[in-house]
Parts: structure tokens; C-alpha cells; sequence
């Protein structure tokens, strides 16, 4: 996945194990090991509220109030998507749901299994 400086992508998240309940949180590239000490290649985003209000956390002085995360390089292209995998992903968890007729949450007592 190649990633561009400033563009939005989506963390994909799912609230149950068989992945037929997405969530979608944008998130801004900010850039790449921006620290400088990190051990192996890491990838920065910011959540686009503080980017609106303050800016790119790494062109700003004010970061005290941009929620900026990591993702390992693993993570591109699964949890990390730009806007067409979103689409793709969010179409087929709508498809699972809809083929286990719009399941409700319920515990999972200890079955969680990693859509990854």
C-alpha cells in the first residue's frame, strides 16, 4: 500500500468475530518514523478532527490536543485501507449480516478470533 503524505484513510475495525459489524474511524498520513527513534518502520496518522482544528500534528506546535497514532507496516491494507478496500470491506460485512439476518451483539465468552 502506498501511502500519500495528507491523505485520509480508514482504520477498520470490527465489533464482532465474524466481521459483519464494521466501524470506520478516518485518519490523516502524517508521515513515516516522524520520532526518529523508532526500531522498525512505523507509520503515523492523526484523527481528522484535531487536523481541522489544529493542523498536521507534525507541522504544528499545538499537539497537545492531536490524537496521533502508530501502525506497524502489517497493518497497510488490513486494519489500515483507503477508501475503496473501505467500500469493499464494508460492503461484504453487509452481506455477512445481512446472510445472518442482521445478528445482534451478544458476548462473546472468550470465542474472539482476529479477522486478520
Amino acid at each position: 500500500m502506498n501511502l500519500e503524505y495528507g491523505a485520509t484513510y480508514y482504520r477498520v475495525t470490527y465489533a464482532d468475530p465474524k466481521c459483519s459489524m464494521p466501524g470506520l474511524e478516518p485518519i490523516v498520513y502524517i508521515g513515516e518514523n516522524i520520532f526518529g527513534d523508532e526500531k522498525e518502520t512505523t507509520y503515523y496518522f492523526q484523527d481528522t478532527v484535531s487536523v481541522l482544528v489544529f493542523g498536521r500534528a507534525d507541522e504544528t506546535t499545538d499537539t497537545e490536543e492531536c490524537c496521533v497514532s502508530s501502525c506497524p507496516s502489517n497493518e497497510l491494507g488490513t486494519s489500515i485501507v483507503d477508501i475503496d478496500q473501505a467500500s469493499r470491506l464494508v460492503t461484504s460485512a453487509a452481506e455477512k449480516s445481512r446472510a445472518m439476518g442482521y445478528p445482534k451483539l451478544e458476548k462473546t465468552k472468550g470465542e474472539w478470533k482476529s479477522a486478520t
